[in-house]
């Protein structure tokens, strides 16, 4: 569930070869050997998606999967990954969307010119799923949702670029240090639910002792990003022991929230089943909204949740984009009704 598999029968093999019950190990080997397989196809797909758009004029940054794996493990067939994920500019979507759809995907929402344009000026991303069911391409322009105090620009730190080799391809990424915090913010957006991303971080902190720190904490001081990266840091080091600088963990530790947090996460993880966890525990987006230190941050991501249209309400109901603000009336409904529904059906 959490993508470490192959992880787990890599250190299972080096470190308790002669403990590890013969037929756990081979079933351990099965399943990392199929998500090799598929890793090496998804790498492959994403190198030529890569080079088609550079074909076609289209700039573009690999980003998460095979190019996360090889920065934080030295070796992408030790990190599972279901999607390739693309960054581009906001004036390149159209153009990456038509590539992607001469080659065999099709869009999660097929969207008017109109519409897309509005999807590109209030959204952050599209899915993109192949004719054959397998692959899937998830489409950026913004790393983060839009408006918030910690969402990522391309300046300053987030200008740092760097290739990774994948094969015999230089593949464009991001630099050392705009990973981590992406990583982090990525992390704590899905209040860390899976153990993977939080290994993503604490590996890539190993496997990279020269980062530049004063880089990351300068982005991270303001009030707005501040909790949020150090929330992932402090996890790192107290689940997983990765190398994270005194003066970082001080600066969570003067957060009394931090830990509090933290605390929440490494329950979440350890208790014996999700069950177990309350509803308030286990709902998703509470810590996230906990993390945010800006009330403007707190009401535009209920804001975000409860009121703002998406492409789902946008496919419910068809409107000429003139009309697009009555979708505000179609969120409510159909989320009442989404959440209404299940409820019923387990009173019955």
């Amino acid at each position: 569930r959490h993508g470490l598999t192959p992880l787990l029968c890599r250190h299972l093999h080096d470190l308790a070869l002669d403990e590890c019950p013969a037929e756990l190990l081979a079933q351990l080997k099965a399943a990392t050997q199929h998500s090799v397989v598929a890793s090496l196809a998804q790498a492959s797909e994403m190198v030529a998606v890569l080079d088609a758009l550079r074909a076609v004029g289209v700039s573009a940054l690999a980003i998460k999967g095979p190019v996360s794996a090889t920065l934080c493990y030295g070796d992408f067939g030790l990190r599972t990954f279901s999607d390739i994920d693309l960054l581009v500019e906001p004036a390149a979507v159209a153009a990456a969307s038509e590539l992607l759809e001469s080659r065999g995907y099709a869009p999660q929402f097929k969207l008017s010119p109109a519409w897309q344009a509005r999807l590109v000026r209030l959204g952050t991303e599209h899915l993109f799923r192949h004719a054959d069911g397998r692959r899937l391409v998830d489409l950026h322009w913004c790393l983060m949702p839009r408006g918030y105090s910690f969402t990522p620009g391309r300046d300053g730190v987030f200008a740092r670029r760097q290739t990774v080799r994948i094969g015999a391809a230089e593949v464009p990424t991001l630099g050392d240090e705009p990973t981590l915090l992406f990583l982090l913010l990525h992390g704590m957006k899905h209040d860390w639910e899976s153990l993977g991303w939080l290994t993503d971080v604490a590996e890539l902190l190993r496997r990279k002792p020269a980062l530049d720190w004063d880089a990351v904490l300068a982005w991270s001081a303001p009030r707005g990003p501040r909790r949020m990266v150090d929330v992932g840091l402090a996890l790192a080091h107290e689940l997983l022991g990765a190398p994270v600088p005194v003066a970082a963990l001080r600066r969570g530790e003067a957060d009394a929230e931090v830990a509090h947090i933290v605390s929440a996460i490494r329950q979440r993880h350890l208790a014996p089943s999700p069950a177990s966890l309350s509803l308030t525990e286990r709902s998703v987006g509470l810590l996230y909204f906990r993390a945010m230190q800006r009330s403007s941050d707190r009401l535009h991501f209920l804001h975000d949740v409860v009121l703002r249209p998406t492409p789902l309400e946008w496919d419910a109901v068809a409107l000429p984009p003139a009309l697009a603000p009555l979708h505000y009336l179609v969120r409510p409904v159909r989320l009442l009704w989404k959440h209404a529904v299940p409820v019923r059906a387990v009173h019955r």
